[in-house]
């Protein structure tokens, strides 16, 4: 018993720390506070005391199902069909990212100490779990930078991009739905799909699987249950609190100029972001959320909630997010493997 009570009392504190930092900026009225709130009390706590937190990988799991439902039950077949016209501009934009990121990591290498192979790494727009992985993989990468980089960009966009694209005019307006067992056990079939789609190791598993399978759900006509608004604050909550968790105490003891070009090479995607929605506007005539959140290389997951949580038209912005997550996935991540490699040899 004991242990257990040992087990649970620091997830329950970081769970309280967050509740409390995401009611403080309910009452501020800051926007996304359940998100927003979470990540600034669990990050400032963990930084600047010596409290112990702990947070279970099953609570962000839940966060990114509940994420992955709300953003699959807007896939309706009229949406999908709209999104056809943004082909050429999903390849566009990660032409130009492409450029940008090989462009950051040669500033970011002739800066700093960093060998151009770590700072490619460091400056990858995406795929943060990837790219630390294939890091620690290698040996002799400096892990503690490229995390630094990695949860500093993510970190960023997630505090910044939320009050960027607040009251700035979404297309859908928030619905509660209620509570029914068919929506539970509609959550726990999501839950099976996500964990499907994980072992079947697709990037961000748990929110894509749902997104599919109530994607399927509407393209074949069936009448999917509106998910109440509590949850996605729930889901807020979990995922705020893990991103939170992300920047460590060792990660400040890096030098100042890592840190000014960790700051330099996520601003510079971020600004370029906000310069190229107001051409993706133009061309679609889309709101500045839905253009903004399409464009910004946030994560699938974070984007994803953000955009649900802020109305705009989710279809689109999963749609360019997703897009740009198989180019990560499957050119960039594998092009630093592969320029890793060659330079070693």
């Amino acid at each position: 018993m004991l242990g257990l009570y040992e087990f649970l009392k620091p997830i329950l504190i970081t769970l309280c720390i967050g509740y409390i930092g995401a009611l403080l900026f309910q009452f501020l009225h800051i926007p996304m506070p359940w998100l927003l709130g979470a990540i600034t009390a669990v990050l400032c706590v963990q930084l600047f005391t010596n409290v112990q937190l702990k947070w279970h990988k099953y609570f962000r799991n839940f966060g990114l199902v509940v994420a992955g439902y709300s953003i699959g039950f807007a896939f309706t077949p009229e949406a999908v069909q709209d999104i056809k016209q943004f082909l050429g501009s999903m390849i566009v934009l990660n032409v130009i990212f492409i450029v940008l990121f090989l462009a950051i990591s040669f500033l970011v290498a002739r800066r700093t100490d960093l060998d151009f192979s770590t700072a490619l790494a460091c400056c990858v727009p995406g795929g943060m779990a990837q790219v630390v992985a294939f890091a620690e993989e290698q040996g002799d990468m400096d892990i503690a930078v490229i995390t630094f980089y990695q949860v500093l960009r993510v970190l960023l966009i997630v505090g910044f991009v939320p009050l960027m694209v607040a009251g700035s005019g979404g297309n859908v307006m928030p619905v509660d739905g209620g509570w029914t067992w068919e929506l539970a056990g509609l959550l726990a079939i999501c839950g099976l799909a996500g964990w499907l789609a994980q072992r079947g190791r697709i990037p961000t598993g748990y929110m894509l699987g749902p997104v599919f399978l109530l994607m399927g759900l509407n393209l074949v006509g069936l009448d999917v249950p509106k998910m109440p608004l509590f949850l996605l604050h729930m889901a807020q909550l979990c995922i705020g609190i893990y991103i939170g968790l992300l920047l460590k105490k060792e990660d400040l003891h890096l030098s100042k100029k890592h840190v000014f070009y960790a700051f330099v090479s996520a601003g510079i995607f971020i600004g370029t972001a906000y310069g190229l929605t107001f051409i993706l506007k133009r061309l679609y005539e889309l709101d500045f959320q839905t253009g903004f959140l399409s464009i910004v290389p946030g994560g699938l997951d974070q984007m994803g909630i953000i955009a649900a949580s802020v109305h705009a038209n989710v279809t689109i912005v999963t749609a360019f997010q997703l897009f740009r997550l198989l180019i990560v996935s499957i050119f960039l991540v594998p092009f630093v493997k592969v320029f890793v490699k060659k330079v070693r040899t």
